[in-house]
């Protein structure tokens, strides 16, 4: 199934980056070049050190971010960055990522691959998106990945209707080997990106019946 939760799919590759060294004006004129807010500072092995923001620079200099500068003073970015970086993996999970930023109350987050160097970063914008996909973009996953690919469920046979990320199923079980699949489809469909809920609307047939006989309510399938 087609997967975009994993942060390799939403990082910019192409990362702003200082070096501890670097003077503090210098790093200034690179965030104003890249329309950033911050960047990683990184060693001469690829590690990341740190993180620097406009604001943690602007102590050591007079006058605004991004703006003119009007006294300079001497300084480098090893001494404004803050160290140890909070940083995710990319095949860490969105989800992950947002509330590590949430916890750590940080802007972005610096991505690192397999061997621990720097491979992009990942910014709230970038992770907000992953959860603002239109409805039919999600209605086409979950009916062509989830129900076709995946489970090899006839797409057809179930009405499938996503308002605002809220995605309801309704239709018929016929089949009893369709019963223990249920829980399994419904978990899948919540997992797709961009779904806030599940509800699910599904009956079961006669046929399928005699599986939930010892079922309290065997007429339906539970939510």
């Amino acid at each position: 199934m087609k997967r975009t939760r994993q942060v390799r799919a939403v990082m910019t590759a192409d990362v702003a980056t200082v070096e501890p060294d670097t003077p503090v004006e210098v790093a200034l004129a690179v965030l104003e070049q890249r329309d950033v807010g911050g960047a990683p500072v990184v060693g001469e092995d690829g590690r990341v050190l740190g993180v620097v923001t406009c604001e943690d620079l602007s102590r050591r200099q007079s006058g605004r971010c991004f703006g003119r500068i009007a006294r300079r003073r001497a300084g480098a970015v090893a001494e404004v960055m803050s160290a140890p970086p909070v940083t995710v993996g990319v095949d860490d999970d969105v989800v992950f990522a947002v509330r590590l930023m949430n916890t750590r109350r940080v802007h972005r987050l610096p991505v690192l691959g397999a061997d621990r160097i720097l491979s992009g970063i990942v910014s709230r914008g970038d992770l907000g998106r992953v959860f603002l996909r239109p409805d039919s973009e999600i209605r086409d996953e979950v009916r062509d990945e989830v129900l076709d690919r995946e489970l090899c469920v006839d797409p057809a046979s179930l009405e499938i209707v996503v308002r605002d990320g809220v995605v309801s199923l309704t239709g018929t079980v016929e089949r009893r080997s369709m019963v223990p699949v249920i829980p399994v489809m419904l978990a899948l469909v919540g997992r797709v990106d961009g779904v806030v809920a599940v509800k699910e609307h599904l009956r079961v047939g006669v046929d399928a019946r005699i599986v939930l006989a010892d079922e309290p309510a065997a007429g339906s399938v539970p939510g």
